[in-house]
C-alpha cells in the first residue's frame, strides 16, 4: 500500500511540474440560430481574450481549462430596420486535446458561459440608437455550449481554430430542446486566434 501511495505522489508531482500556463486571444465570428420571428441574420465580428492552463496527461492526451472574455452576438434585418445584438460572457471552456501528430492537435469539450452584459444597436432608416445593459431580464445568465477545434504548436505559440455550438436557449422566455425543433436562439461561434505559453 505504501508503494501505491508513493507511485501516486510521484505521478501527481510530475503532472504538476508538467503544467504550463499562457494567454490567448483572437476573433469571434458569431451567429445565433434563427427563431421564427427573425428574418435575415448575419454574422457579428467580436473577439475573445483570456488565459489557459495546459496539463499533459501523457504523450498524446492533455486537458486545457481556460477562462475567457467572449464578445459574441448577431446582426439581423427586419424590413427597413437592422439590429445588432451584442452578448458579453465570461466563458470557461475545458478542452480535451489529442496530439496524434507531433505539434498538431484536435480538441473537444464543453464551455460554460456567464452573461455579464449585452447591448442593442438599432438602425431604422438613418436613426441609430444604442442601449447597453448589465442585467437584462430578456436573456439567461448561463449558457452551455460544446466546442471542437484544432491547432498547430510552434514552440510557445499556437495557432488555433474552434467552433462552438450552443446547447441552451439564450432567452429567458424560451424553452430548450436538444433537437432544437422550435428553432430557439442559441449561440454559435467560430474562433480563430493565437495563444502564447510561458
Amino acid at each position: 500500500m505504501k508503494k501505491v501511495f508513493q507511485l501516486f505522489a510521484i505521478s501527481a508531482t510530475s503532472l504538476i511540474y508538467a503544467q504550463s500556463f499562457g494567454v490567448k486571444g483572437g476573433a469571434n465570428i458569431s451567429t445565433i440560430s434563427k427563431e421564427r420571428s427573425w428574418d435575415d441574420t448575419n454574422a457579428r465580428l467580436g473577439y475573445y481574450v483570456g488565459a489557459y492552463m495546459h496539463a499533459p496527461i501523457n504523450s498524446i492526451f492533455s486537458i486545457q481549462p481556460e477562462v475567457l472574455y467572449n464578445s459574441v452576438g448577431v446582426k439581423y434585418e427586419n424590413g427597413r430596420a437592422s439590429h445588432t445584438l451584442g452578448l458579453d460572457y465570461v466563458s470557461v471552456p475545458i478542452m480535451f486535446q489529442f496530439e496524434l501528430i507531433p505539434k498538431f492537435y484536435v480538441e473537444a469539450g464543453p464551455q460554460m458561459s456567464f452573461l455579464i452584459g449585452n447591448s442593442d444597436r438599432n438602425k431604422t432608416d438613418d436613426v441609430v440608437t444604442i442601449k447597453k445593459y448589465r442585467n437584462n431580464s430578456n436573456y439567461n445568465n448561463f449558457d452551455l455550449s460544446g466546442g471542437v477545434g484544432l491547432g498547430f504548436r510552434i514552440n510557445n505559440i499556437t495557432i488555433g481554430a474552434r467552433y462552438l455550438v450552443g446547447f441552451t436557449d439564450i432567452k429567458k422566455s424560451g424553452s430548450t430542446t436538444w433537437s432544437n425543433d422550435d428553432k430557439q436562439l442559441r449561440n454559435n461561434a467560430l474562433q480563430i486566434g493565437l495563444q502564447y505559453g510561458f
